[in-house]
C-alpha cells in the first residue's frame, strides 16, 4: 500500500504534516481528517498529498456542500 506525505494547509502556509498510507491519495487523506472531503482543493484549509514513489501531487479540501454531489 503507498504512503504518502500529507500536508495540511492554511492558505500558502503550512499548518502540520502526516503520513498515511491507503489505496489511493484519497484513502490516505481520510485516515488523517474527517469529514466529506472535495477533490479538489477550494477552501482556504486544504490538504496537499504527496506520492513521493509516483511524484503525483494531489489537492483536496473539506467538501462545503456535501450535499451538491
Amino acid at each position: 500500500m503507498p504512503r504518502y506525505q500529507i500536508d495540511e494547509m492554511q492558505g500558502d502556509s503550512l499548518t502540520a504534516s502526516h503520513i498515511a498510507s491507503g489505496d489511493t491519495a484519497l484513502d490516505a487523506v481520510k485516515k488523517v481528517t474527517s469529514g466529506p472531503i472535495s477533490l479538489r482543493a477550494l477552501q482556504k484549509h486544504w490538504f496537499r498529498v504527496v506520492d513521493e514513489a509516483e511524484g503525483s501531487v494531489f489537492e483536496y479540501s473539506y467538501d462545503s456542500d456535501p450535499e451538491e454531489h
